[in-house]
């Protein structure tokens, strides 16, 4: 009997962050954070939602400049969240997200931006 094995290297899974694009764009159901911090390029979000019959889609998206609360202009991230119009009420927590933000991790502070709070990530 021959057994042959392989080992791949395991590859970032977390799709990418998508630049330059309007939140208008992209649906924003709504969801909580759980928790949300930058390891290394990657940016960890947990997230809570209420539905549980329908495949919930979450991207990440870099919009419009802003201006924070001590005037600096800042380009913070968003989550867009697409319910795919699901209509159960079963409440999913601890849903853990992952999405690579290696392209703007440039030493500067990064900003996310949901509509209770803005987070200073770094």
């Amino acid at each position: 009997m021959l057994c042959v094995y392989s080992c791949d290297k395991q590859t970032n899974n977390c799709p990418s962050l998508i630049q330059n694009v309007s939140t208008s764009d992209f649906p924003m159901d709504l969801y909580e954070i759980n928790e949300i911090e930058i390891i290394e390029d990657q940016l960890l979000i947990n997230v809570s939602y209420g539905g549980g019959c329908e495949q919930h889609d979450f991207l990440v998206i870099s919009s419009n400049t802003q201006i924070n609360e001590e005037g600096d202009q800042i380009d913070p991230l968003f989550l867009s969240h697409d319910a795919n119009n699901d209509g159960c009420f079963a409440e999913i927590l601890e849903h853990q997200l992952c999405f690579d933000i290696s392209n703007i991790l440039n030493g500067e502070v990064v900003y996310f931006s949901h509509p209770d709070s803005l987070y200073q990530l770094n």
